[in-house]
């Protein structure tokens, strides 16, 4: 009798498998997906592979919809020879409509399956969905991979921030702070969609609010979460001639005084000279003028990009953090974004040339 139990425990292992197991012959992969619509009329559009020979793949759209974004795919599924298999998506686009809605509700499944890619990127389109999904000869690539390029290099440039789908979640479900997604547009120049800045977000939805490219960085350099580069220019008036300044930021620090119903933020910035042809910048003079200069138009831009995004009502930099952890009779005034819209926030920056280029 115990050899038979001990035999037939070791055959049970012979015949278990993985209950998740999905065969590549049953399954046709997803690498990008969009959604417009709104709660109860959902339409999706998912590009995925197709095998036309043993070392050719291309991608094809397939358009489903639906009440439910997961019922979109699911259309979208018989339309196909293949199960759609989102497990590999690269990058998630959703219209301004559909950000509007409450994303958490929105992307239920996306957080309960568990064969999702928490990894993928997500970003808000401008317009009609359908040119989005469309590939031209200009992208040079192949439809996933060229959003996956664009979306990388912005979040490298700082434009962006570096959000995936877990993260997002994450924020959402945060009352400190709100969510900042890429915000992207056909371009009317070349037909091709790209970054031109961030979607604000307030309480879990769509403000309608964007901020462009040079606005978008420096809520990064005030979240203190800049990427690998982070460059703005501007332009200065020398010997009546206008010359562009470019500089990028090498190390900064931030100092946030928070008292009644007001906040002192101190931004000390080390940049480095990228581009000033008036050179003269090894001279102490030259630079102590450029440093007064680029403090004057940083503090103007970054006191005005606060402004913006108080009218918003969204706080993407996390003052809301500070506060509900030091400052709780300030956090207990009610709703924060109510709260931060109508805070006094002066933002002081000090800009300190450390670098000026390779010759001097």
């Amino acid at each position: 009798m115990r050899k038979i139990i001990l035999i037939s425990i070791a055959c049970s292992f012979l015949l278990a498998g993985c209950w998740d197991e999905r065969l590549y012959k049953d399954v046709t992969i997803v690498p990008l997906i969009a959604y417009d619509g709104e709660p109860g009329n959902w339409t999706g559009y998912f590009t995925h592979a197709v095998v036309a020979k043993p070392d050719s793949i291309s991608f094809s759209t397939v358009e489903g919809s639906g009440v439910s974004i997961e019922e979109a795919r699911l259309d979208a599924n018989r339309k196909t020879g293949e199960m759609l298999d989102p497990s590999q998506v690269l990058a998630v686009l959703v219209t301004t409509d559909a950000a509007k809605t409450n994303l958490m509700e929105t992307f239920d499944i996306a957080y309960r399956m568990p064969r999702t890619r928490l990894s993928s990127r997500l970003a808000v389109v401008e317009g009609d969905i359908a040119p989005y999904m469309e590939k031209t000869e200009k992208m040079g690539k192949e439809l996933p991979d060229y959003y996956n390029v664009i979306l990388k290099t912005a979040q490298l440039s700082s434009v962006i921030p570096d959000v995936d789908i877990q993260l997002a979640a994450r924020l959402l479900l945060d009352d400190g702070i709100d969510l900042q997604l890429p915000y992207m547009k056909m371009s009317e120049t070349t037909g091709t969609p790209g970054v031109v800045g961030i979607a604000l977000f307030s309480d879990k939805v769509f403000t309608g609010r964007t901020l462009d490219a040079k606005e978008s960085t420096i809520v990064q350099i005030l979240k203190k979460k800049p990427s690998q580069y982070a460059m703005l220019t501007y332009e200065r008036e020398k010997e009546g001639k206008m010359y562009p300044v470019t500089v990028a930021l090498v190390k900064y620090k931030k100092k946030w005084d928070i008292k009644d119903d007001k906040i002192n933020a101190t931004y000390k910035l080390k940049v480095s000279v990228n581009e000033f042809a008036y050179n003269h910048l090894d001279e102490r003079k030259a630079r102590k003028e450029l440093e007064d200069f680029l403090s004057k138009e940083l503090t103007k831009d970054f006191n005005d990009v606060v402004k913006k995004l108080q009218e918003a009502k969204s706080d993407p930099v996390g003052f809301g953090r500070h506060v509900r952890a030091f400052h709780p009779h300030l956090w207990e005034k009610g709703k924060w974004q109510d709260t931060f819209s109508e805070l006094d926030i002066n933002v002081k920056v000090e800009a300190e040339v450390t670098r000026t280029g390779i010759i001097n």
